[in-house]
């Protein structure tokens, strides 16, 4: 969706009206209220007695989990990493979040130990891929409830056992698909609910574009400007490797671009927006329901046109899913062309919304020009709301936490507090059937994509109690 300045302008007006009239009950409340999104979430503040938690691995998405912390719901007391160059990184993260309060936070490298403590009631699992099973599944058995990163493990059977777990040990299990939390994507929810907005909806176009190459430089191939394919730092040379389970110390630090370790582009990036997609597809058929919707079949073709440095995994992906009522869903996700960055384009008959960068929402209506002002008269609501409910606009000013800064991160981290402090009052957002649903979505599409051929969804998969799987 390449839009210039003015039409961008446009689109986010657009999309505000429209909030006016389908928010406009329930936002002249947030406002009032010291903490509006949790108010939307429905989890309310944790008067004392904080949660304590520990974080199992300081990498990017770790380091993420840290700057969303909020102190009046997680007391974090411990971290895990078993790169020193990584627990830096982590350290940093917390004495910018903590201040000297952070040296009271407890580096166990081996993860293993870390879970032998018994005052530590939580964990957040931001581990390699290939160890969010075992090490999810270890958490729940030694009385630790868990918020695991997407995906949520390498095999649908791995899935299967980490929910049969949670199950068994009645320990609550989040998985960190953060847009069912982000207040922006709730806000587009909402506009593609009402069918006199978008009409009927046929196709969802979405994507994940990347430039690795450094906008072409020389010798881009090789790797050398792929924040996947980093140099392997000095004070890193020295980790026990093979102690670990690791095959070399390129296998440690490079993890995402080997099989063995991770599932490549879906599984980093692309398990977002099929996530996504299944939420919007269940707003645009309405009727109350709940569930996402789920694809009925996935062919498609993944590549590795570019790089030329040994990664197994493949640099460009395009896959197309066909939903109920015959929608269509494209997906493509390229590293070495950033047009466009990545969020989805809802196409209906007569609206396009669009959701980019988890920051813009744009709202374009059909038979209208794109830098052309529309007006929502014939939604034939009375008065509309003073309330202005674009996120920045009605946030900015008011004191009220947005999730534009956490993109769902600080919410999925409170309400499995809130869960935890409050046993019965329900379970998470995205817990283990959603985890489930999502990563059969994304390793049976790198199944088609690899083999290039087109694959039909089986009920049996998505069943946490089923024990049939994706061959």
């Amino acid at each position: 969706m390449i839009l210039n300045e003015q039409q961008r302008q446009i689109g986010r007006d657009n999309f505000a009206d429209a909030l006016k009239l389908t928010r406009r009950e329930l936002l002249p409340a947030l406002v009032a209220l010291p903490s509006a999104t949790a108010f939307y979430w429905g989890y309310e503040r944790l008067r004392g007695d904080p949660v304590r938690a520990a974080l199992i691995g300081g990498g990017g998405q770790g380091r993420s989990h840290i700057d969303s912390l909020n102190p009046e719901y997680i007391r974090l007391v411990a971290f895990s990493d078993i790169r020193p160059s990584q627990q830096k990184k982590a350290r940093i993260s917390l004495e910018a979040k903590y201040g000297n309060a952070a040296r009271e936070i407890d580096l166990i490298p081996d993860y293993h130990r870390l879970l032998d403590r018994r005052d530590i009631e939580m964990v957040i699992v931001a581990l390699p891929l290939h160890l969010h099973a075992a090490a999810s599944i270890e958490a729940m058995e030694k009385g630790k409830h868990v918020l695991c990163e997407k995906l949520m493990a390498k095999t649908v059977a791995d899935c299967k056992r980490m929910a049969r777990t949670a199950k068994k040990t009645e320990k609550l299990l989040a998985i960190g698909h953060q847009r069912h939390y982000s207040y922006l994507y709730a806000n587009a929810l909402e506009v593609a609910s009402q069918p006199d907005i978008l009409g009927d909806v046929r196709h969802i176009r979405a994507f994940w574009h990347r430039n690795q190459t450094e906008g072409g430089k020389p010798g881009a191939e090789k790797g050398d400007f792929d924040t996947w394919f980093p140099k392997i730092p000095a004070e890193d040379q020295g980790v026990d490797y093979a102690r670990y389970g690791y095959k070399s110390l390129e296998e440690l630090v490079r993890w995402r671009v080997y099989r063995r370790t991770g599932e490549g582009l879906m599984a980093e990036l692309g398990s977002h927006q099929l996530d996504a997609c299944g939420i919007l597809l269940r707003a645009v058929a309405g009727g109350g329901r709940k569930e996402a919707i789920h694809p009925k079949a996935v062919s498609g073709v993944a590549v590795n046109s570019f790089f030329t440095d040994g990664r197994e995994v493949e640099d460009h992906v395009f896959l197309t899913y066909e939903y109920p009522r015959d929608v269509v869903v494209t997906y493509s996700s390229i590293t070495t062309n950033e047009a466009d960055a990545y969020g989805e384009q809802v196409m209906g008959s007569r609206g396009t919304l669009g959701i980019l960068s988890e920051r813009d929402v744009y709202l374009l209506k059909e038979k209208a020009l794109k830098d052309t002002r529309i007006s929502w008269v014939e939604r034939r609501v009375a008065e509309p709301s003073a309330v202005s409910t674009s996120t920045v606009q009605w946030t900015a000013g008011l004191g009220v936490q947005d999730t534009l800064s956490s993109r769902g991160y600080r919410e999925e981290q409170e309400h499995l507090a809130w869960l935890i402090r409050n046993p019965g009052k329900g379970q998470p957002r995205c817990g283990a059937e959603v985890g489930l649903a999502d990563a059969v979505v994304t390793l049976v599409s790198n199944l088609a994509a690899r083999q290039r051929r087109r694959i039909e969804f089986r009920p049996g998969w998505f069943d946490v109690n089923s024990d049939e799987l994706p061959q």
